[in-house]
């Protein structure tokens, strides 16, 4: 913390005294260290996607083609729920369940890939059945950074403007994160 205590020092020399290590103290882990200071390298970027993500600011696609990274599309079709309608209706629904979101989410990773090639971006994509909090936990260890829609889960309200599922999964990852 070399930076920030010559800064310290410098600011409080005549006025703070002594108190400008109980200060440092108090407040060490607010102030970064140099290691902290240091932008991580960011080659792979991981972006889930559902049907709750409607729209994606232009601001993202142009903060993302800042990284020269690769973009991992990820749209999960929640497992549970397609167990629920099997149990309770029948197989038929349950697989008009699964053709018709497997159809959208080809229809949304699609396009939010041919913008993202459209700003010079490299794509991957993926389209599952799985947990949509666990699964993109577990993905995200791999990956260099997180960017998640607030509305990824479900829908999101006035008294809401976070989906739980973003919460938690912004909860859980220990990698850089922009939410939008």
């Amino acid at each position: 913390m070399g930076l920030y205590s010559s800064l310290i020092r410098r600011k409080f020399r005549n006025i703070a005294g002594k108190r400008y290590e109980h200060v440092i103290r108090e407040y060490r882990e607010f102030l970064l260290t140099k290691e902290e200071m240091v932008l991580p390298e960011i080659n792979s970027i991981l972006m889930p996607l559902d049907r709750f993500v409607k729209e994606i600011p232009f601001d993202v696609y142009d903060v993302l083609s800042a990284y020269d990274a690769r973009v991992l599309l990820v749209y999960i079709i929640d497992s549970q729920i397609f167990q629920i309608i099997r149990q309770t209706l029948n197989k038929e629904a349950s697989e008009e369940f699964r053709k018709k979101e497997e159809e959208q989410g080809l229809k949304i990773v699609n396009k939010i890939s041919n913008e993202l090639e459209n700003y010079g971006i490299k794509v991957q994509r993926r389209l599952f059945f799985g947990n949509k909090s666990e699964d993109i936990i577990k993905l995200a260890k791999d990956q260099d950074m997180l960017v998640i829609s607030k509305a990824y889960g479900s829908e999101i309200t006035k008294t809401s403007p976070l989906s739980p599922i973003v919460l938690k999964i912004v909860q859980h990852v220990y990698i850089p994160t922009i939410v939008y």
